[in-house]
């Protein structure tokens, strides 16, 4: 069984798990280029309890034409031992990587901040090897040292000045790593995707506002997560949804590393879009198409059975 694999879950039909990872791909490479056009017009927190309650919305949505999982298994032992893990995998995701995600792309920029994305499948591994009990072996260590050297190869040279940007973008990385870890493990319990995004999204969007609000006060901290409401802000959040639902339910399909590396791919759509949508970023492509042939062949590496 290939490493990081979740248990009673396979690739049938084959390469679904794959492509849905490409296709949350995409959304966040949307959503990378919609932070810093609406980071202009915004007055508070640029949208992202925005996208956090859409991304709960449109997931409960989702959950009630599905329903995969069954009243009794909700019920029982496994079913809340798997909301729990789900209420976690939440705040990693739309609380801490969402939030530094933000913010790294308004200060570095789409690309910037997609390459340290890369950095996800890297901390997968021991974030598994601790949750899962998965080893790694000599090959996956390989790929993932080819993915990290793709990433250094960008960065180091790059004109765009390294800072706290670069800590906030590992920081993002590690807390998206660890939220697909435990998604995979709130499957084992209960295989029921669109519930699990609901659980974590919702259990964040509290977690924001609660948090906002007690520190800014019932009026001001309220107004500061609600105003950011522009068109470039829905899109934001519509994107980071579609993005986040997608790779929950490739995670019943493939493997977390397979979902860790596919995930940040976005790097290369966010690329292309600037070719239409030109902003502020500098974006040296020759290093950066060598350092996605590096990221690549550490991708091939990890996927390799």
């Amino acid at each position: 069984m290939p490493l990081l694999k979740i248990a009673g879950y396979s690739s049938d039909p084959a390469m679904i798990g794959e492509a849905l990872a490409l296709l949350a791909a995409a959304a966040y490479g949307v959503a990378g280029m919609s932070i810093i056009q609406a980071k202009p017009q915004a007055r508070g927190d640029n949208g992202v309890f925005l996208s956090i309650v859409v991304t709960a919305v449109c997931s409960w949505g989702l959950w009630l034409f599905t329903a995969d999982a069954s009243r009794d298994v909700l019920v029982s032992g496994a079913g809340g031992m798997a909301l729990l893990i789900f209420a976690c995998a939440g705040l990693c995701a739309n609380v801490l990587g969402r939030q530094t995600m933000y913010r790294v792309t308004e200060d570095a920029g789409a690309v910037n901040a997609g390459l340290l994305r890369r950095l996800v499948p890297v901390f997968a591994l021991p974030c598994a090897f601790v949750v899962l009990g998965q080893t790694p072996g000599p090959q996956v260590l390989v790929g993932g040292a080819f993915v990290l050297a793709g990433v250094l190869f960008y960065l180091t040279p790059n004109k765009t000045p390294l800072g706290g940007w670069v800590v906030l973008g590992a920081l993002s990385a590690f807390a998206y790593a660890m939220a697909y870890t435990l998604r995979g493990l709130g499957l084992l319990y209960l295989p029921d995707a669109a519930l699990g995004t609901a659980i974590g999204a919702s259990v964040a969007a509290v977690w924001v506002a609660s948090g906002t609000v007690l520190r800014q006060g019932r009026l001001s901290g309220w107004h500061h997560i609600t105003v950011d409401r522009t068109a470039a802000h829905w899109i934001t959040a519509f994107a980071l949804s579609a993005g986040q639902i997608l790779q929950f339910f490739a995670l019943k399909h493939t493997t977390v590393a397979a979902v860790a590396v596919l995930g940040a791919m976005d790097v290369l759509f966010a690329a292309v879009l600037m070719r239409w949508r030109p902003t502020q970023e500098n974006v040296a492509l020759a290093r950066l198409l060598l350092a996605m042939v590096l990221a690549m062949i550490g991708t091939a590496l990890l996927l390799a059975p």
